[in-house]
């Protein structure tokens, strides 16, 4: 058999389910994250059976935080919320392009079904799971799969006629307020303990290589991109590499994707150097993206013994970059070393795996209904 033959047969393997891909090779996580991320954005917007990503049949933030969560039988349009980011931390920019992101755009958050069961199961939909889970270790299974999206409505994309948006994005209708434009996607994946990390973004996105710049050792011809040294400027397309264009012919994919660029991904909290790795995206991280670690950021991702969110996260405008920071979970009363079961060591808070919807979006069972949350609640 062929090298091309067994390479399109490994392909249509990892793209058969929804859990294949995160379940089948740790070393190319860890050792070829591009070509990681690449493979996970072919799998989860590859075509079903009614012509929809794959993606837009997993269960949104409002399937699954609600009473008596039930995981969608076929595909869902996207229910838009403001980015909390953009609410919180982002400044607005005088910019067109950033002044529409910031004030018409949409995001939402998915899941596939091995992360759905895992948290329905454990009851972390609910605060009163989340109490009796405090102090135990929360691991989602290998296969687990959590995206984030940013949509901004058809017509009103900065410099592309209305007409041309099929033509370029991946669209969605939604049943109330039409056409959307998919401009960036956030995955992850647990095929490795600490998850995977991966943020692609539209080739037309102003300032889509800021700050951080554009990283691709797998997809892209120029595997770095450095920012221009205006901010909110348009880049060069992000050209793609012969080994990925093989990919994307071979997958049963949507044509427009082949305008997503790859800004980076991430496997660690540090490089073998010792420096702290970032990763962020122009549009949902914006004027954080110097202090952008997605996976620092949603290592804090905790709960306390009440059930309340105690995710350090963003503070004061600046995120959080390196290890996990052991105050973070503890109070400590002994001096360093610090270390597991130390004389002074008292348990503030239980991490939720890397997944900020837990301590966010659980909703409170002890009242009925359960109150609005900023997760499923878009008028904040």
């Amino acid at each position: 058999m062929g090298c091309r033959a067994r390479c399109l047969m490994y392909c249509i393997t990892l793209l058969c389910s929804d859990t294949a891909l995160a379940q089948s090779n740790t070393d190319l996580a860890m050792n070829a994250p591009d070509q990681f991320a690449w493979q996970l954005f072919i799998q989860v917007n590859s075509r079903t059976a009614n012509a929809s990503a794959l993606f837009e049949t997993f269960a949104t933030n409002e399937n699954t935080f609600r009473p008596n969560p039930t995981y969608p039988s076929g595909p869902t349009p996207p229910t838009m919320r403001r980015a909390i980011l953009l609410r919180e931390v982002m400044n607005l920019s005088v910019s067109p392009f950033r002044r529409t992101i910031n004030e018409a755009s949409g995001e939402e958050v998915r899941r596939n079904r091995t992360s759905f069961d895992f948290i329905v199961q454990h009851n972390l939909y609910k605060k009163s799971g989340l109490k009796a889970a405090f102090g135990s270790s929360i691991s989602f299974p290998v296969g687990s799969i959590e995206l984030k999206m940013m949509w901004l409505p058809i017509d009103q994309i900065p410099g592309v006629p209305q007409q041309d948006a099929p033509t370029l994005f991946h669209i969605v209708q939604t049943p109330s307020n039409g056409p959307w434009a998919l401009l960036s996607m956030h995955i992850i994946s647990k095929a490795v303990p600490n998850w995977t990390w991966a943020t692609f973004e539209h080739k037309l996105n102003q300032g889509r290589c800021d700050v951080l710049g554009c990283k691709d050792a797998f997809g892209a011809q120029t595997p770095y991109v450095p920012p221009n040294a205006q901010a909110e400027e348009t880049y060069p397309d992000c050209a793609k590499s012969p080994a990925l264009i093989r990919l994307l012919a071979e997958a049963n994919i949507e044509e427009v994707f082949a305008n997503y660029c790859l800004k980076g991904s991430q496997v660690d909290f540090t490089d073998n150097t010792g420096l702290a790795t970032r990763l962020g995206n122009s549009l949902m991280e914006g004027s954080i993206l110097a202090s952008s670690s997605c996976m620092t950021c949603h290592a804090s991702a905790s709960f306390s013994q009440d059930g309340v969110n105690r995710s350090s996260g963003i503070v004061n405008g600046v995120g959080p970059l390196g290890p996990i920071q052991p105050n973070w979970y503890w109070i400590i009363s002994a001096g360093p070393p610090i270390f597991q079961g130390q004389p002074g060591l008292t348990r503030i808070a239980t991490s939720s795996d890397f997944v900020w919807s837990i301590p966010a979006c659980a909703i409170d069972d002890s009242v009925n209904p359960p109150t609005k949350i900023p997760c499923t609640d878009n008028s904040k």
